[in-house]
């Protein structure tokens, strides 16, 4: 199973989501392997602090090569990047769009694959989004939050009809919420009149503890287990499973 966490807005946390989503499937006993496809590196920095081996590089899937999972957790594997990536999102994208489901297709044999995409509907998001099975939106509560959804539910469903593709949305997940703010509930009014059947229940507030917890690596389901925010993300982790339990049962 293979999922894409994508957004062509930055900032609303989708690499935090991914990180915390690899970490609460491999704790569940499955095998998993994070895939970070943006060059910005950031879900890479969350498992490691050293520089990342060539060997475990998703930039080598680019020049005619097969990066290696590096093991960084019970049941956790990351095919990482750095800024090296960069310089292949200039290639014309038709070279390259199948390179990431070929590549998954010919030998991974994980449980779950999470890729984290770059905000922007370039190759590297367009190719994840081809090679995976659900896509996961975050979103947070902004006026272009809101408006960019639709451009991204419509860029998904077009790439999924023009290349004859599996993916499908599983979910909008709102992150990053301030449960004081007045215009959240706003936002949170419109998406459920536009996009309901999308929109999980579950929100994950802002919190100082999952930044923390990021800065020293670990997920905050385990710097801070009683916490807000770990619970959050521990019930959104129950949705999400039971989500794909229903759409595969379909």
């Amino acid at each position: 199973m293979r999922i894409v966490m994508t957004n062509q807005k930055g900032g609303v946390g989708k690499t935090t989501l991914a990180f915390h989503l690899a970490t609460l499937f491999a704790a569940d006993g499955n095998s998993v392997l994070a895939l970070d496809l943006d060059p910005q590196a950031n879900l890479t920095s969350c498992f490691m602090r050293s520089d990342l081996p060539p060997d475990n590089n998703v930039a080598l899937l680019f020049e005619g090569g097969c990066p290696r999972p590096l093991t960084v957790g019970d049941h956790l594997d990351l095919v990482g990047t750095d800024s090296s990536l960069s310089k292949h999102e200039d290639h014309d994208a038709s070279d390259h769009l199948e390179v990431i489901g070929s590549w998954l297709d010919a030998g991974d044999t994980h449980d779950v694959v999470v890729m984290d995409t770059p905000p922007a509907m370039g190759q590297f998001t367009r190719g994840a989004l081809l090679a995976g099975d659900f896509a996961i939106i975050p979103a947070d509560v902004s006026w272009f939050a809101l408006k960019g959804l639709a451009d991204l539910i419509a860029s998904i469903e077009k790439l999924r009809s023009s290349h004859n593709a599996g993916i499908r949305p599983l979910g909008i997940v709102l992150n990053n919420i301030q449960e004081r703010q007045s215009f959240a509930q706003e936002t949170w009014a419109k998406l459920d009149d536009l996009y309901g059947h999308l929109l999980f229940k579950t929100t994950i507030p802002e919190s100082v503890r999952v930044r923390e917890a990021i800065s020293q690596g670990i997920p905050v389901t385990r710097l801070d287990a009683r916490g807000k925010a770990a619970s959050a993300y521990r019930q959104l982790y129950k949705e999400i499973v039971a989500r794909l339990e229903q759409s595969r049962g379909c």
